[in-house]
């Protein structure tokens, strides 16, 4: 009966339960990961329909129980894919409520704890995470699991206690679960960077992010919050142009991580000031051209040089005037009395 409670014994089957795990992994259409101008808001709205939708469909059959369970997991998926907590938190308490397995509902569980993590409410995360793991979980939701607890530790600042957890996840993950590995990894070198050893954090996410773009279509802000940490660490050490080239291939994701909106412009403020400079170049002129006009290649004559020969020309005393222009001595006595012509002098 998949999800249901197996009323003879009260347990499923293991086949059973891997597959109600995988229900917990789903992959979302590349137009939807891709898509430049992905509005957040319209995806959270079409989550919330869907579940209502569902209900309103739902006949209490135990055939209708497990079909209604089974779609109201793949929207908590997609929901907690693209980080819409309030449609993850409204699927996972209808799930819960289901007559279903135990084993069905750590699913479920795991989402009220993601849910509650992302509120804020980091000790309360914890406890409903520490519940989930002492059950025997499928080792990806365990996976995932040990990466939101490390993570309530790394949010609250103490990130000593983070890191177990991290390494525990990522050691789970080479075997079952990409995502957590790469989490796991992604994680480890954030904390690399924040002790100053910059390069080697470099190193690490640039051999990240060719598995990251596996995981994209599963984990959308998981690759994003990847690409903008590598676009960080590469600021530190002095790459800032190939660092803006990196988060600006994941800038369509900054709905998903808020820190993108962050990171482009402290980038852009780290970029050296450029001096623009003028260089004249003196092309020589043709000797054909300077044949055919002998003057073109003559220098011009400078303004100070023209203004200095216009006031020779006015006010020098050397150059006499013409003899119409001469006026007698008397005509100048007469007009001017105190003008008087000179004397010659004695012998």
């Amino acid at each position: 009966m998949g999800v249901l409670v197996d009323t003879k014994n009260g347990s499923t089957s293991r086949s059973t339960a891997q597959h109600t795990s995988s229900l917990f992994f789903m992959t979302l259409p590349s137009d939807q990961i891709w898509m430049l101008e992905w509005d957040a808001s319209s995806a959270q709205t079409s989550h919330k329909q869907a579940i209502y939708a569902l209900l309103s469909r739902a006949r209490y059959t135990r055939e209708e129980i497990e079909s209604l369970y089974r779609s109201l997991a793949g929207i908590a998926a997609q929901a907690h894919a693209l980080r819409d907590i309030e449609a993850v938190e409204l699927a996972s308490q209808i799930m819960l409520a289901l007559p279903v397995s135990s084993r069905a509902k750590n699913v479920a569980r795991y989402y009220q704890a993601f849910y509650v993590k992302r509120k804020g409410d980091f000790e309360a995360a914890r406890q409903r995470l520490d519940l989930l793991l002492d059950e025997e979980l499928d080792p990806r939701l365990r996976a995932r699991a040990l990466i939101t607890k490390g993570a309530t530790y790394f949010d609250a600042g103490q990130i000593d206690q983070a890191l177990p957890f991290y390494i525990e996840a990522g050691q789970l993950g080479r075997n079952c679960e990409l995502a957590a590995l790469v989490g796991s990894l992604h994680q480890t070198a954030i904390i690399k960077g924040m002790d100053g050893d910059h390069h080697a954090a470099v190193a690490d996410l640039e051999a990240l992010v060719p598995v990251a773009r596996q995981i994209a279509s599963r984990d959308p802000e998981e690759y994003a919050a990847l690409m903008n940490s590598y676009a960080v660490e590469l600021g530190e050490i002095g790459q800032v142009e190939q660092a803006l080239n990196v988060v600006s291939r994941v800038a369509c994701f900054s709905s998903l991580v808020p820190q993108i909106s962050e990171t482009i412009p402290e980038l852009k403020s780290k970029l050296p000031t450029r001096k623009h400079s003028v260089v004249v170049i003196h092309r020589p002129e043709p000797v054909a051209a300077l044949q055919a006009n002998p003057n073109r290649g003559r220098k011009r004559v400078r303004t100070s040089t023209l203004v200095m020969r216009e006031a020779e020309r006015r006010f020098t005393s050397l150059r006499a005037l013409p003899a119409s222009r001469v006026l007698p001595a008397t005509i100048l006595a007469a007009i001017n009395p105190a003008r008087q012509p000179a004397k010659p002098r004695a012998p």
